[in-house]
C-alpha cells in the first residue's frame, strides 16, 4: 500500500478517528503513525475536525413518532408501551446511535477532506554552517511542521546518520528531534516541545546509522541559535 499518497492517508486517518478502521488494518495504521509524521498530522486534523463537529451539534431529541418508526424497523414484533415511549430503552438508543454514526461517516467522507496542507506558514528559519561558514542544513519552521533541507553540495560520510537536537531553556538534557536528510529535503511534524521561544540551542550530532541509541548526542558537530524576534 502506498502510504506516501496523502489522499489515502487522509481516508485512513478519517476511518481511524471515526472508529471504523478495525483489526489488522487498525494495527497497521497504529504502527504507521509511530514512524510517519504525515500520518500523525492527518490523524490530528481529523481529530480536530470531528471535535469541532461535536461542539457544533446541538442535542435535539426526536419526536415520539420518529422513535416508534425506528423501533418498528429494528424489531417489527416489538410494540413500545406507553412507559417505554416516555423512556426509550438502551437498545433503541444504541440502534439509533449506530444509524446516526453510519450516516455521519458517509457524509463526512464524501463531503470533507482536510484542506490544511502539511506545510503551513513559516514562522522561523535557521541555518547550520560549518567552520568555513558554508551552509549545511536549513530548517523552515511552521506552526505544525518543520522542513529540513540539506545543502546541495554537502559532502557527508555515508556510514553515519546526522541527528537534530534541541536544548530547552532551563533544561540541561538535549532532546532528539529527527534524523536529517543527507540530500534534498524532508518534512516532519513539529514536536510539541519544539517551541522557538523555549529553545536555548539547536545542535546536530553524528550518530550510527539509525540515530543515537542512548538518547543523548554521541558527537555534536554543529550548533545554531534560533532568532525568535
Amino acid at each position: 500500500m502506498k502510504y506516501d499518497d496523502q489522499t489515502l492517508l487522509n481516508l485512513l486517518a478519517a476511518e481511524y478517528v471515526l472508529g471504523t478502521l478495525h483489526g489488522h488494518a487498525r494495527d497497521r495504521f497504529n504502527r504507521l503513525m509511530r514512524t510517519s509524521p504525515r500520518a500523525r498530522y492527518a490523524t490530528s486534523l481529523w481529530q480536530r475536525h470531528i471535535k469541532n463537529l461535536e461542539n457544533a451539534i446541538e442535542s435535539n431529541p426526536p419526536d415520539q413518532q420518529v422513535w416508534d418508526k425506528i423501533t418498528k424497523r429494528i424489531d417489527p414484533i416489538f410494540l413500545p408501551t406507553q412507559k417505554k415511549a416516555k423512556d426509550p430503552n438502551y437498545g433503541i438508543f444504541k440502534a439509533w446511535g449506530a444509524i446516526a454514526t453510519a450516516v455521519c461517516i458517509v457524509l463526512v467522507l464524501i463531503t470533507w477532506q482536510p484542506q490544511e496542507s502539511f506545510s503551513d506558514k513559516i514562522t522561523h528559519s535557521v541555518t547550520f554552517y560549518d567552520s568555513s561558514n558554508k551552509p549545511l542544513w536549513n530548517l523552515d519552521i511552521s506552526y505544525h511542521s518543520i522542513l529540513l533541507k540539506a545543502a546541495s553540495d554537502m559532502s557527508l560520510q555515508t556510514d553515519y546518520d546526522y541527528q537534530l537536537w534541541i536544548r530547552l531553556k532551563g533544561y540541561p538534557s538535549a532532546i532528539p528531534i529527527a534524523l536529517l536528510p543527507k540530500t534534498e529535503s524532508k518534512e516532519i511534524a513539529r514536536n510539541a516541545l519544539f517551541k522557538p521561544q523555549n529553545i536555548a540551542l539547536l545542535a546536530i550530532s553524528r550518530e550510527p546509522i539509525g540515530g543515537s541509541q542512548s538518547g543523548s548526542p554521541t558527537e555534536i558537530l554543529y550548533t545554531a541559535e534560533l532568532n525568535v524576534n
